[in-house]
């Protein structure tokens, strides 16, 4: 969710600053085929596969001009698998109002405009947001490597873009836009793991407003809880939804406390960002990942993998091409999977289809 990259310089003051990943000469890719993706398929050691790639990238693991990353383990198969998980034919917004947070969690975006425009027997609404001021899906140009806080260094998935200003300048390329999730189509089976419900009954007390970090042994551990099959719950193609509790805590302030949160900083809980959580969820295969928090990841980002400051958002997004979804009301949901016994359901996502797009509302819906 935080692009502000003085955070991470803020970290490489601590870590000590990385040697910028030179360009390789010639992209070194893998033979990608759709009719056999896992043919071959590196394992997470194996990452990346040319050393001169950013830590842990997957650049050329599916071509080295993909531009769907990991929605490319959705398949025609895998969307009809999922449609399987419809049963009781009960849907769920997902999605927090747009206007949930009157300030901003990250107050250097701009809260939302609504006004109406009255016609001539019609009215209209004029609407001006920020993408990420509330449930908000992350895109492929929103977060770039980067390892040494400079725009010189920043670096897309697959390497793609050659600089910043294909970004945001006047004439920006359209490589990687938002609009390429948005006319590929996403539907899959979402698999949640109601973490905060796990940890209310292993007595675990927590401050959703401070860098609680999730571990892979947690999550595991809610898992089981939940009754899903030790080791093997999840499929390629998978959509997984963390439940961290943030949302219902929020819900649970006075609007006082609501109003001063985005001042006191952005610590937050959520998953940690290390190798283990990068190996778990890589040989997952997911399509994205999301969570009821500000970034997924706890926060802020101060964390080192492989020794390098980096965080969640620059390896999924910059390195595996797979996107976040953040801020997801996820508490109909759990409440109804919880009756049913179950973990996993139906799940559909629409993001704006915006050319050159850096993020979207998801207009997320699940149906069980």
């Amino acid at each position: 969710m935080y692009p502000e990259f003085s955070l991470l310089a803020a970290a490489l003051l601590v870590c000590g600053e990385a040697t910028p990943h030179p360009k390789p000469n010639a992209p070194v890719s893998r033979d990608f085929k759709r009719s056999d993706p896992y043919a071959d398929w590196p394992s997470y050691s194996q990452l990346p596969l040319d050393p001169s790639y950013p830590t842990k990238a997957a650049w050329g693991v599916r071509g080295a001009n993909d531009t769907l990353g990991a929605l490319n383990h959705i398949t025609n198969i895998t969307i009809q698998v999922a449609a399987r998980e419809v049963k009781l034919g009960w849907a769920f917004n997902l999605n927090l109002d747009v206007n949930q947070f009157v300030t901003p969690i990250n107050t250097n975006r701009k809260p939302l405009t609504h006004l109406y425009q009255p016609g001539d027997g019609y009215t209209d609404d004029v609407i001006m947001l920020n993408t990420q001021i509330s449930t908000q899906f992350d895109g492929l140009r929103h977060f770039p490597y980067s390892t040494n806080a400079s725009v010189d260094t920043y670096q897309w998935y697959n390497n793609l873009i050659p600089s910043y200003d294909d970004v945001i300048g006047p004439a920006p390329t359209t490589v990687l836009g938002i609009q390429e999730a948005a006319q590929f189509g996403i539907a899959g089976r979402g698999v949640l793991l109601d973490w905060a419900g796990w940890a209310a009954t292993q007595n675990i007390t927590f401050d959703a407003f401070q860098g609680r970090e999730i571990t892979v042994a947690e999550l595991d551990a809610t898992a089981a809880w939940q009754g899903l099959p030790a080791g093997n719950w999840s499929l390629p193609g998978d959509i997984l939804l963390i439940r961290t509790g943030w949302i219902a805590q929020y819900h649970a302030l006075t609007e006082l406390e609501r109003e001063t949160l985005p001042w006191s900083g952005i610590d937050s809980v959520g998953m940690l960002a290390s190798d283990d959580s990068l190996e778990w969820l890589w040989d997952k295969k997911l399509a994205f990942v999301g969570a009821d928090n500000p970034a997924f990841e706890s926060l802020p980002f101060n964390k080192t993998i492989n020794g390098v400051a980096m965080s969640l958002h620059q390896v999924f997004i910059g390195g595996w091409g797979q996107s976040i979804v953040e801020f997801l009301n996820l508490e109909m949901l759990a409440s109804a999977l919880h009756q049913q016994g179950r973990s996993t359901f139906f799940l559909t996502l629409q993001n704006l289809n915006v050319v050159s797009g850096i993020a979207s509302p998801p207009n997320a819906m699940a149906i069980i």
